[in-house]
């Protein structure tokens, strides 16, 4: 398993940081993929917007207007948004999808957002030996608890490659309803 959780005493004891060239090497190695997962997390957010606008309006217009709504909204917002859109499509019947294909759907894009979020709220700078970054404290009744995450090339290059499937997964899922919709297939 690559993530560990610990006390947050018990985890300045139980990792040591890594020495500056150390971490140097290892955040060259890593940057790029960070960077990809951002690129493609902001494209799939983008997409939302898009498809939002498209499920509401269809007069360019009236478009920027929603976006003056949009532009407000962070992306958990904007996927409610959007796939309560969907759901009201699914339950007049206008659609071929099922509630459980919008479930699914739902949970890739939560998916998305929780790697995503690791990604933008780590301690780079902070990284432990084996690879291991804070992603998260969390304080409970019992203390404060710090979560560690190994990030590895492998990992990175996995979760890079699921953010881009994601967003293929979400124009195809998009498209598909409205050809249903507006028979336009």
């Amino acid at each position: 398993m690559t993530d560990r959780i610990y006390l947050r005493s018990r985890a300045e004891d139980e990792f040591e940081y890594v020495s500056a060239e150390e971490l140097d090497s290892y955040l060259e190695r890593i940057v790029p993929y960070v960077g990809w997962i951002i690129v493609h997390f902001n494209s799939l957010e983008d997409h939302i917007s898009a498809f939002i606008r498209q499920a509401v309006l269809r007069d360019p217009i009236q478009d920027e207007r929603l976006d003056v709504f949009l532009s407000e909204m962070m992306f958990a917002p904007k996927c409610r948004a959007l796939l309560h859109l969907y759901g009201q499509m699914i339950e007049a019947k206008a659609v071929k999808y099922t509630h459980d294909d919008l479930n699914e759907l739902e949970a890739m894009l939560l998916e998305c957002a929780k790697r995503r979020n690791e990604y933008a709220h780590a301690d780079w700078i902070g990284v432990k030996q084996e690879s291991y970054v804070l992603v998260k404290a969390q304080s409970k009744k019992t203390g404060v608890f710090h979560r560690y995450k190994k990030f590895d090339v492998p990992r990175l290059e996995d979760d890079v490659e699921y953010l881009r499937k994601a967003r293929f997964t979400l124009c195809d899922f998009n498209d598909a309803i409205h050809e249903q919709l507006h028979g336009s297939g």
